[in-house]
């Protein structure tokens, strides 16, 4: 079977050196490319984003990028050190939430109403390189959010549990 064996992007054409031959007892052989067809893998896209040390499925290469999905959007939110949540790692539930603005008041010295919180899930985290340097969190997010995210003051990441559904 073949696995990954470094991140490769959505729409990315697939080299031979991101693909390596695995042997593992699987029950469903037919969900996962055999070592025998990597011809079938390289030089073709991922249509989703593949994760170092994952088994390739067929339905994950093809001729253009499925990612993201129908409904769906990325959004990127700019962090800066010391914002970024312990632990935060891609696959996790998060919250996009207003931060405070100059003076402590969310939207600074302006009475402004910010947009509600959005839920996602993380797809990249990128940490700031020093302390004065910010960072990026790219977040799944429904593509009908996009514009409440948009519009956030200072907008910053709250790591959520698996039984939370609403944050107000």
């Amino acid at each position: 079977m073949l696995t990954v064996v470094r991140p490769v992007a959505a729409g990315e054409v697939i080299e031979d050196l991101d693909v390596s031959a695995v042997r593992l007892g699987v029950d469903d052989a037919a969900q996962v490319v055999p070592e025998g067809r990597r011809d079938a893998v390289v030089g073709r896209r991922a249509v989703v984003p593949l994760l170092a040390g994952q088994l390739l499925a067929p339905g994950q290469v093809g001729e253009g990028a499925q990612f993201p999905p129908e409904g769906r959007s990325l959004v990127v939110v700019g962090v800066e050190e010391g914002m970024v949540p312990a632990g935060l790692a891609a696959g996790q539930r998060v919250a996009v939430v207003p931060g405070t603005g100059p003076g402590g008041r969310a939207g600074g010295d302006q009475e402004v109403k910010e947009p509600d919180p959005v839920l996602g899930v993380v797809f990249a985290v990128r940490r700031p390189q020093s302390a004065s340097g910010k960072g990026a969190v790219t977040v799944l997010v429904d593509a009908a959010a996009v514009r409440r995210a948009a519009q956030m003051t200072d907008p910053r990441i709250a790591v959520l549990g698996a039984s939370v559904t609403e944050v107000s």
